[in-house]
């Protein structure tokens, strides 16, 4: 079946987030061309496409999510919800902890509980690669998932 009309702000909404700009650009392309008279129905069908797959891969990666467990000897874990809730409401926080703490292994846990992971990626920083691979490697392990 075709579509013939032109998806909403919402169908763009349960799209990755990285797909978003270029089929928001599509759609207002199409539009224009609707406008001045000009074709534009299968330039529709491809962004329709385009988007079904965008949302499909998203619905997988909320389907795939693990929950995550924080262990109890870590502080940032006894902190866990009030973390969460500053996460949710604020677009930066700044987290100070003792080394050792949990920051690096439970924040991007925290993240992935509150739904980030499954329209964007979940990154986190190091100062060295190899800390950095680790620091992943740690992370998937506790979520009992392979690296990747």
């Amino acid at each position: 079946m075709t579509r013939t009309d032109f998806p909403t702000r919402a169908d763009l909404e349960a799209c990755l987030l990285a797909d978003r700009p270029q089929l928001g650009k599509r759609v207002r392309g199409l539009k224009r061309r609707r406008d001045q008279g000009q074709p534009y129905d299968q330039g529709l069908s491809q962004v329709w496409q385009a988007l079904e797959e965008s949302r499909a891969l998203a619905a997988r990666r909320r389907d795939s999510t693990p929950e995550p467990a924080f262990p109890p000897e870590l502080p940032v874990s006894e902190r866990h919800q009030e973390i969460a809730a500053a996460i949710a409401k604020h677009q930066v926080i700044v987290l100070c902890g003792e080394t050792g703490s949990g920051k690096s292994t439970q924040l991007p846990k925290i993240c992935l509980g509150l739904g980030r992971g499954v329209f964007g990626r979940i990154g986190h920083t190091q100062p060295r690669r190899i800390a950095a691979r680790s620091l992943a490697s740690r992370i998937s392990a506790e979520l009992g998932r392979d690296l990747g």
